[in-house]
């Protein structure tokens, strides 16, 4: 992943992966070859701004992003961060949630 992309503020990406710790991996796969087409991510813990609240990076990124992405696996679906992440993403996605399955 670029230091330019890991040095923007949440401001402007265009997609905001929401995952499980455990699918660290494949959620770092995906934001690589998203950025390398030119589509901006914001993924935690890279993205998080040092020192400030963490939750509330995460809402104001979730708020500003065009696209949510949801690394689903079975971790997710035990995570309740993923699962906030996922429900604050259908209360303001108005239809920009997309689901990436790990099988």
């Amino acid at each position: 992943m670029s230091e330019d992309s890991a040095n923007q503020g949440s401001a402007g990406r265009d997609v905001f992966v929401s995952y499980a710790s455990q699918d660290a991996a494949v959620a770092d796969a995906v934001v690589a070859s998203l950025e390398k087409l030119g589509i901006r991510c914001w993924i935690s813990p890279r993205d998080v701004i040092p020192g400030s609240q963490y939750a509330d990076e995460i809402v104001g990124a979730i708020n500003d992003a065009k696209v949510i992405v949801l690394v689903l696996s079975e971790h997710a679906i035990a995570s309740p961060h993923a699962g906030r992440e996922v429900e604050r993403a259908r209360l303001c996605s108005k239809g920009r949630l997309l689901v990436f399955r790990k099988i």
